[in-house]
């Protein structure tokens, strides 16, 4: 059976709602691209704005896919310089400045994050100074032939492409998540981490996930159907950059660049409102400032510990919270917010009020864990001066206890866990299979790649058996407690679902990887009592298929731009290993000079909130463990039907598409909609986000990918994406301007109504539906639970 994605539209259009275009001429496998023709500025024409939104020809010349043909040209010039001195000097220094700054910060709360967005913006005029100012020179290496160090006066988009894909690698998606061990283990566990272990751990699951990704790109690189849309923005900006032709669309002349540059500006100003003079237009709760005590209304409607039920907010960086709402097609985004409705405005409220899992007692939506009075829990009670775990002390304090929306996730999330590899298996196996076999169906931009010189998939594997070998060599020699073997079983969860996450990842731009609740629930069975243990091997399977989706993802955006592949590979292991050196020194510099580092009254907020919550994790999943609370009969055992569920429910999807035909033998189309991992994985960051932080995320993805892309597709081809990078790019640099030069340097802006109205409610103070008992505590007799 063909593929559901490439056999049914993002939003199919009747037969007689097109817009016309003629027909473009074919291009076949021995593609030939004359010198000196490249023109980027085509993707800005008016062939392609007015193009039909239906899948196209993958034998024309430019993708079958509306959403790629908006940004990403199909044509290429394979004498583009692109490994020059310019490109690499400045993706160096924004690997070490990005990354090293990030880290820095990534210790402290409130913290900043430098996106690569701002950085694809800084490069530009930095690479444009640089083929200015650098002189015309090569150099002659000998039997590795000539480099010229820089060829012209012209900063390409290859170029800045490559330095683009270079700072995702670093810094772009935040701080490697294995630095959050070293900041649990120092800080909190007072284990005496060597520092070879500490550049190990984080090189290791780093560059397990190039690997892995290069391995996979088959699957999640070449295939046109795999659109990756979280690199459209990207692939907008960079366009928007390098071009200068303008085209009318539905009767818009402005170019891209003076509409990217207007919308950024007006989106970075905005932002101070919402983000530091009026913030009650983010937590726009206007019901629960009419009754701020009634309890229901706060549960229902508000946005600080409540489940969001209006979706009005005037915050840019609430309605992409989770991601950016204009780059998902919109079949995903209902499908996410369908599962949202079901789970957490329908059954949760249920659950709720209900009082099942003594969750009445607990404000309905936060991400804390909670003793049997409603506190906290204070993890330090039950663990010993040496880490470990204090049976006694634990019987004698109290069981957890998660907030209703904060237990029901992980019962989502076993159902994601099967739901994923099912609903793969049955709607893209053919294409699995056909990679395999290199039976792949190549569109335009993977015949242009396939004139370059491919980089060996043994190079890949290579890196992937040594990083293996040094996995295991660590966790022996370093005395970490987690055996060899179990470095190849964490390593096994990676190769299964690297694959099945990135094709829906690629596809919708839903994040998929809910493997943190695999891995802790396999290790917290497998290693209780050992932290450590617990930490690496939650990291090692975890982190390789996170850290190995940013790759594929920046390799296809290397793959629309015609960067060589073997550059690539180059550029994003040197960034990988020089980021990864980066993040760990300012960690272990920070861990050793900072006064009070991590502690939660530390004098400038360098708490180490990430490293904090991976501490409370390893004790509640590898202390605690699993057994106390979903082994049979357990206060949350019943979660574990969700595991059945997810396989089942793809399943019987599956079959009624297949055999629920209409009258005239055809099938019913809207079945292939239906997307059972979307509908269980899209509501994955609950908590902390809330109904606001979906609502508002479909609404808008509604008005833009699916209204204005039928009215007006045109406006949508030429401007939805370089809207999509303006507004982010703005939100960034406001919160940076506003993060360094008022709210670091101690500065506040006054309260008044604006900026407290939201939290003088029931919802700001997190008010539960039911007081505590008159015994001050709630749930099990004491000595009951063990």
């Amino acid at each position: 059976m063909s593929s559901a994605i490439e056999s049914l539209e993002l939003f199919p259009r009747k037969s007689s709602e097109k817009t016309t275009l003629s027909k473009s001429s074919p291009a076949k496998d021995d593609t030939k691209v004359e010198e000196g023709v490249l023109t980027y500025l085509d993707i800005d024409g008016l062939g392609t704005v007015t193009r039909d939104e239906v899948i196209g020809d993958y034998d024309a010349d430019e993708s079958p896919f509306a959403e790629v043909r908006a940004v990403a040209s199909g044509t290429d010039d394979p004498d583009t310089p692109v490994n020059t001195l310019r490109m690499w000097l400045l993706g160096f220094l924004f690997t070490i400045l990005g990354s090293g700054i990030n880290q820095f910060f990534a210790l402290r709360y409130p913290s900043v994050h430098i996106v690569s967005l701002v950085a694809q913006l800084i490069a530009y005029p930095l690479g444009v100074a640089l083929a200015k100012t650098l002189p015309l020179y090569t150099v002659n290496l000998g039997p590795l032939g000539q480099w010229c160090i820089n060829p012209d006066r012209h900063f390409n988009i290859k170029e800045h492409t490559v330095i683009t894909v270079m700072s995702n690698v670093s810094f772009g998606f935040g701080s490697a998540d294995a630095t959050n061990i070293i900041q649990a283990g120092k800080a909190f566990y007072n284990f005496d981490l060597k520092p070879g272990f500490s550049v190990l751990i984080v090189l290791c699951c780093q560059l397990m996930g190039l690997g892995v990704a290069g391995l996979a790109a088959p699957w999640l690189v070449e295939p046109a159907s795999i659109i990756w849309p979280g690199v459209l923005s990207n692939c907008a900006l960079l366009s928007t950059l390098h071009t200068r032709a303008n085209a009318m669309a539905n009767g818009w002349k402005i170019s891209r660049l003076r509409f990217f540059m207007y919308v950024m500006v007006g989106a970075g100003v905005w932002y101070f409102f919402p983000g530091l003079m009026f913030v009650a237009l983010s937590y726009f709760t206007w019901v629960c400032w009419i009754v701020p005590d009634n309890l229901v209304v706060n549960h229902l409607f508000g946005m600080v510990t409540g489940l969001g039920l209006s979706p009005i907010t005037f915050d840019w960086s609430q309605i992409a919270y989770n991601t950016n709402p204009l780059l998902s097609p919109s079949w995903a985004a209902m499908n996410v917010f369908a599962g949202f409705v079901i789970f957490f405005w329908i059954v949760t409220p249920g659950l709720y009020y209900s009082n099942v899992w003594f969750t009445a007692y607990l404000p309905i939506c936060t991400a804390e864990l909670y003793d049997n009075t409603a506190s906290v829990y204070n993890i330090t009670r039950v663990m010993n001066s040496d880490g470990t775990f204090n049976v006694a002390e634990y019987e004698a304090y109290s069981p957890s206890f998660l907030p209703a929306t904060f237990a029901f996730v992980y019962g989502i999330s076993f159902a994601a866990l099967t739901a994923v590899p099912v609903h793969i298996y049955l709607w893209h196996g053919k294409e699995i299979k056909d990679a395999f076999a290199g039976r792949t169906k190549l569109d335009i931009h993977a015949r242009l790649m396939r004139l370059y010189k491919q980089t060996p998939w043994y190079w890949y594997g290579a890196i992937t058996v040594v990083v293996l070998v040094a996995s295991m060599l660590m966790v022996h020699f370093y005395h970490t407690s987690l055996p060899v073997w179990a470095i190849l079983l964490a390593t096994i969860i990676p190769a299964i679902y690297i694959i099945p996450c990135g094709i829906i990842q690629g596809i919708t731009n839903v994040n998929a990887n809910q493997l943190n609740v695999l891995s802790e629930f396999i290790a917290g069975y497998m290693f209780k009592g050992r932290p450590l243990a617990n930490m690496i091997f939650k990291i090692m399977s975890t982190d390789v298929v996170g850290q190995g989706l940013y790759f594929a993802q920046d390799m296809k955006l290397g793959h629309y731009l015609k960067v060589p592949p073997r550059t690539l590979f180059f550029a994003q292991g040197s960034a990988t290993i020089l980021g990864a050196l980066t993040q760990v020194g300012v960690t272990l510099w920070m861990l050793g000079n900072v006064k009070d580092i991590c502690s939660s009254s530390q004098a400038d907020g360098f708490t180490c909130p990430n490293g904090r919550t991976v501490y409370s994790s390893s004790v509640i999943w590898g202390a605690i463990g699993p057994a106390r609370v979903y082994s049979i009969g357990r206060i949350w055992s019943g979660l574990l039907h969700f595991f059945w569920i997810g396989a089942l429910m793809p399943v019987i999807t599956f079959l009624l598409y297949k055999y629920l035909k209409k009258t005239d033998g055809t099938h019913r189309d809207w079945l292939q909609f239906i997307n059972w991992p979307l509908i269980f994985v899209g509501t994955y960051n609950v908590p902390p986000a809330t109904g606001i932080n979906y609502s508002s995320w479909a609404l808008v993805n509604i008005v833009f990918n699916h209204w204005i892309k039928r009215k007006w597709f045109a406006w949508w081809s030429k401007y939805n994406y370089v809207l999509a990078a303006a507004l982010d790019t703005g939100l960034a640099l406001s919160a940076l301007v506003i993060f360094f030069c008022i709210t670091y340097p101690g500065g506040v802006f006054p309260d008044w109504w604006g900026n407290t109205v939201y939290m003088n409610t029931a919802d700001g103070n997190g008010l539960p539906w039911l007081q505590l008992p008159k015994s001050g505590r709630f749930g099990p007799a004491n000595g009951t639970w063990h």
